[in-house]
C-alpha cells in the first residue's frame, strides 16, 4: 500500500475537477481521475503527469455498479483512498426549464444519477475512508440552496444531496470520516458557463461584488477540507459565489 495520500476525483474531467487534480498533485497527493470518456481522461492524465502520480479510471455513472467498480479499481491500484471528491454533473434531457414543460418520465432517472450516485459512491468508499479518517466532498449547485425559476428539478436533486451529506456527516464522524458540500454558482470558464451564454454570465458577474469564481478559486477550498487543518470540521455546505448570494 502506498504511504502517500490518494484522492479520487469522480467526474474529474471538467474544469473544476482538473483544477483540483492539478493542485492536489502540487501538494503531494496521488490522484485517481474518473471520467466517462477514456480519450478525454487520457489526454488529461498526459497533461498532468509531469506534476505527480495520476491515473485515469473510466466509468459510466449510469451503470448500476459504476460506483462499486470505480472504487474497487482505485483501491486495487493504490491500496487506499483518503478522500473522494464528486464533481459529476450530468442528467437526462427534459429536466430544465419551467416545471410544466419538463418531462415526468426522466424525474426518477435524474434523482438516480445525482442523489443516488453520491449515495452509492459514499457507500462503496466508506470502509476505505474510515481506515485513515478520510473526507467525502460532493459538488452541487446553488440551486439546491437558493430558489429560482427553471431550476425546480435541479434544485430538488441538489437539495437532496445536501440533505444526504449533512446526515451522513453526523453518522460517519464516529468512524473518523468528514463530509461536506461545495456549492458553486456561476463559474467562469466552466462548461456550464458556456451553456448559459455570455449574456447570462455577464449579468451574474455584475451582481457578484467579488467577481465570479474560477475553478482555480474553488480548488484550494476543496483540498483544505480534505487536509489536516480541517480535521474538526464536517457537515458544512459552502457556497462559492463571489457575493452573488449570501
Amino acid at each position: 500500500m502506498t504511504e502517500t495520500r490518494v484522492l479520487l476525483i469522480a467526474g474529474g474531467s471538467g474544469s473544476i475537477g482538473s483544477a483540483i487534480a492539478r493542485l492536489a498533485l502540487d501538494q503531494g497527493w496521488k490522484v485517481a481521475l474518473h471520467g466517462r470518456s477514456p480519450e478525454k481522461l487520457q489526454d488529461m492524465v498526459v497533461d498532468l503527469s509531469d506534476f505527480g502520480t495520476i491515473d485515469g479510471f473510466a466509468a459510466d455513472i449510469w451503470a448500476e455498479d459504476a460506483a462499486e467498480v470505480l472504487v474497487a479499481e482505485v483501491a486495487e491500484q493504490y491500496g487506499r483512498i483518503d478522500a473522494v471528491i464528486d464533481c459529476t454533473a450530468t442528467g437526462p434531457q427534459g429536466i430544465t426549464g419551467l416545471f410544466p414543460g419538463t418531462s415526468p418520465g426522466v424525474f426518477g432517472d435524474f434523482l438516480k444519477v445525482s442523489v443516488g450516485w453520491i449515495e452509492r459512491l459514499a457507500h462503496a468508499a466508506y470502509e476505505l475512508l474510515a481506515q485513515q479518517g478520510g473526507t467525502l466532498i460532493a459538488f452541487v449547485s446553488d440551486a439546491g440552496i437558493y430558489a429560482a425559476p427553471r431550476q425546480t428539478l435541479i434544485g430538488a436533486a441538489r437539495a437532496g444531496t445536501i440533505g444526504f451529506i449533512r446526515n451522513f456527516a453526523v453518522e460517519a464522524a464516529r468512524d473518523g470520516i468528514r463530509a461536506h458540500v461545495i456549492s458553486p454558482s456561476y463559474v467562469e470558464g466552466s462548461e456550464s458557463a458556456q451553456r448559459m451564454g455570455s449574456e447570462r454570465m455577464a449579468s451574474a458577474a455584475q451582481r457578484a461584488g467579488l467577481g465570479l469564481p474560477t475553478a482555480e478559486d474553488i480548488a484550494p477550498l476543496a483540498l483544505f477540507l480534505c487536509g489536516d487543518g480541517a480535521r474538526r470540521i464536517t457537515g458544512q455546505v459552502l457556497s462559492v459565489n463571489g457575493g452573488l448570494n449570501a
